[in-house]
């Protein structure tokens, strides 16, 4: 039995997670699929579009054969610790043969060669990037830079074309799921496929295989007919998309407005959450009196030196009281599975060194005090999500306690 992993937003799913699930399966000749999915926030520091439990659909009806949900403190992480998370939660499944990951560069052995340098991190290298994070450049363009000037000073072949993979986005994550690998002496085989058609942050909705970013842009704009995304979704996924939409069954950054604002004035020191070094909490204190929207706070607060991701991903930790990240995931949240998927459970259970939480309400029986928290931490993060679509939608509130398992 061949188990491979996949970790993944889905924000929402579409033709290219298809393919990955497909490729996953035919190239790579994996017996299950095994996603690891963002919960109800995802890493770019905002809510997902669609529920957990829509997307969790979506991926099932896709060829996933089970859905784990990543605790709210990993999926709205920095690359480096989403990466982290979604591994060591694959590691502590004991079943996982395959981590499989889209990339633009396509090539897994680049990827490790840099994975392996930057888990090292030779001397020249790090006096390099503390003098680019010095003079004020993002944490990703110093890297990129300081890998570049040691690549210069130093022949290392295995390096090659490294300043232009830390560019990229999809290769940057796939360097930090090879790190994790690394880090955690994991025997889990790190596999990548070509990144085909639309670039990660191209909007627009009629290139090939659009990505997210286009589809989301799409379906949020009042001027575009929505069944224009007809042809750029799994036959599954369109439908459900349609009715979220029809439904005003999603969720957005704007509306976090209100609730983000009441943080915010209740707050004095935002330094306590992750993603706010002290600077960002003088800068937050200084202007919350010129709040007025989240995106609109985030483009106040942008300077040079922080990206426009990382002052959302700090403003919803102060959002969700989030202040770390854990250093391991002591247990394995289902969101969902196939029905014929019965064997992969079974080897899971046998084999897994966490639990699986299979109902929420039954967690507090087995887990440790410092567990729950990490639970419940999540479910908390998805209770404001719920209280959110309910006063858009009318809909009776659910609290997350009460949400049953998507079973395809």
């Amino acid at each position: 039995m061949k188990i491979a992993g996949i970790i993944a937003e889905y924000n929402p799913f579409h033709k290219g997670h298809q393919y990955q699930i497909e490729y996953t399966r035919q190239r790579l000749g994996a017996d299950y699929v095994i996603v690891a999915m963002s919960g109800d926030y995802v890493q770019r520091g905002t809510p997902a579009l669609l529920p957990k439990h829509i997307r969790t659909e979506m991926v099932l009806k896709c060829g996933a054969d089970l859905v784990l949900e990543l605790p709210v403190s990993v999926s709205t992480a920095s690359a480096e610790l989403f990466a982290k998370g979604g591994v060591n939660l694959f590691e502590n499944l004991g079943v996982v043969d395959l981590l499989c990951f889209g990339s633009e560069s396509g090539s897994v052995s680049g990827l490790k060669a840099l994975a392996s340098f930057l888990t090292k991190e030779p001397y020249e290298y790090r006096c390099a990037l503390k003098k680019y994070l010095s003079q004020g450049k993002s944490f990703p363009s110093a890297r990129a830079l300081a890998v570049q000037e040691y690549c210069q000073t130093v022949s290392d072949d295995s390096l090659e074309h490294a300043e232009e993979l830390l560019l990229s986005p999809n290769n940057i994550l796939g360097i930090e799921y090879c790190k994790a690998l690394l880090q955690l002496k994991s025997s889990i085989e790190p596999c990548t496929l070509k990144r085909e058609g639309a670039g990660y942050h191209d909007t627009s909705l009629f290139n090939q295989n659009p990505s997210a970013s286009a589809i989301r842009k799409h379906f949020l704009s009042s001027e575009n007919n929505l069944k224009d995304m007809r042809d750029a979704l799994p036959k599954e996924v369109f439908p459900l998309l349609l009715k979220a939409f029809e439904e005003n069954s999603f969720v957005t950054e704007e509306d976090l407005s209100l609730l983000l604002h009441y943080r915010l004035l209740e707050e004095q020191d935002f330094s306590l959450f992750l993603d706010v070094p002290p600077d960002l909490s003088r800068r937050i204190c200084n202007t919350r009196n010129k709040y007025q929207s989240f995106s609109q706070f985030v483009s106040l607060l942008k300077t040079k030196e922080l990206t426009q991701t990382r002052i959302q991903r700090a403003l919803l930790h102060i959002l969700l009281q989030v202040k770390e990240t854990p250093e391991n995931i002591p247990f394995a949240r289902v969101l969902g599975f196939r029905k014929e998927s019965a064997q992969l459970l079974k080897e899971i259970k046998k084999r897994s060194s966490i639990p699986l939480v299979t109902k929420i309400s039954d967690a507090a029986k087995f887990l440790a005090e410092p567990d729950k928290k990490l639970l419940y931490e999540t479910v908390f993060a998805s209770n404001v999500y719920e209280s959110i679509l309910c006063q858009k939608t009318g809909k009776p509130f659910h609290h997350e306690f009460e949400k049953q398992l998507v079973i395809i």
